[in-house]
Formats: structure tokens, sequence, C-alpha cells
């Protein structure tokens, strides 16, 4: 088993073919209700921890699961942000992407914590990646809302209706975007953005950037 720290919020995790028959594990074929492999994931991120400093304590977690030619896998963790502070008094209107004052320009509108979502937000390190992402989502046939911004920093960040990051999920095909990009809570960004991003695209933001 051998680690490879990505960055403070991604890890990439390289399991030989012995390492599966140990852990009795078919990565052709895992069940992510079953104990074993629930067992298997929070023996990985101790080892992972004690080997790198990687730490998931307080985090909700994306899991990537790839299965190698060689019978073993290679796994890509990554870390969600953490919560929106309260005293941000943040609100979100994600539909629209839209982004208002209310007291001051770091103010949101952001919906209750306790409403449902199926938004997400991935944070991209350069504009070549943000691209990539979407002009992979427009080939997909992705038409759902989307809008970007970028920060202060040059940072890129990608908002996506139909698509939920929020906790422990298996491999869908929207997977490959941890490839370029890590997701990211859905409330701190907005709040962030709110005082040091600015708008890129509104609504419709994969269409227009997979022209690019």
């Amino acid at each position: 088993m051998e680690f490879i720290l990505i960055n403070e919020n991604k890890i990439k995790v390289m399991l030989t073919e012995q390492d599966l028959k140990e852990f009795e594990i078919d990565a052709e074929d895992l069940d992510y209700s079953n104990t074993d492999t629930k067992r298997m994931f929070w023996d990985i991120l101790s080892r992972a921890k004690h080997s790198t400093g990687f730490d998931t304590d307080g985090h909700k977690v994306l899991v990537q699961l790839y299965p190698s030619r060689h019978g073993g896998c290679e796994l890509f963790v990554t870390k969600i942000g953490d919560i929106c502070p309260a005293e941000d008094g943040c609100t979100l209107s994600p539909k629209t992407g839209d982004i208002r004052n209310e007291k001051k320009s770091a103010k949101l509108r952001l919906k209750s914590q306790n409403d449902k979502t199926d938004s997400s937000v991935f944070l991209f390190d350069s504009l070549s990646d943000l691209l990539a992402v979407c002009r992979r989502l427009a080939a997909l046939g992705y038409d759902a809302q989307s809008s970007a911004y970028i920060d202060t920093d040059k940072r890129y960040y990608l908002f996506l209706e139909g698509i939920d990051t929020s906790g422990y999920i298996p491999l869908d095909i929207y997977s490959f975007i941890c490839e370029f990009g890590a997701p990211q809570n859905l409330k701190t960004s907005f709040c962030y953005l709110g005082e040091y991003g600015q708008l890129i695209a509104k609504n419709d933001a994969v269409e227009l950037l997979s022209r690019c």
C-alpha cells in the first residue's frame, strides 16, 4: 500500500492485489454499504493519517476508486471543506448563481442549512483545468445550470446543479471532475466568493467555457 499526498485536501492510495486480498475486497465489485468495505476504507484512512498526516476527522469525504490492470486499484480521497461560520449570516440562492449584498458585500443569499440541494462547487487551481472539465461536461450532455467565479488568488470555482458531493458516494459519470479540481463546501464557497470572488459566467458557464 502506497500513499501519495496530492495536497492538504486530497490523497491518492495505491493498493496492490495482495492488499485487496488481505481486506477480502474485490475492486471490480465493491458494495459501498458492506461492512467489510467500510472497514477497509476507515483502516486505510487511519494508515494514511499515520503515514502522511492526512486527517479526515470532522470532514465529509469524496471517494473515487479505479481498478488497475494488475489486480489492485487506485483510491482517491478528497476532503470536503468546513461549514460556513454562523456569524457570517449567510443565505444562498444556488439556482440563479447570483450573489447579492445584504449588509456588506460579503453577505450572500444562502438557503437554510436544513434545505436540501443537489448543487456542488469545485475549486480549480488553473483556468486550463476548469476549461477541460467544462468541455468534458458539455460532451457528456450536461445542461443543468452552472456558474463560474474567479477569486483574488486566481483560483477558479465552478458551481454545478444536479451533482451532489455532500458525502461518501460511489463513482458516477461525473467523478472525473475530481481529477482536475477539489469539491468544496457550498455555503463556505458562496460566503468566500461574496468577499473575494468575481463572476465569470452565470447560469450557463459549462456551455460558454466549453467553447474556449
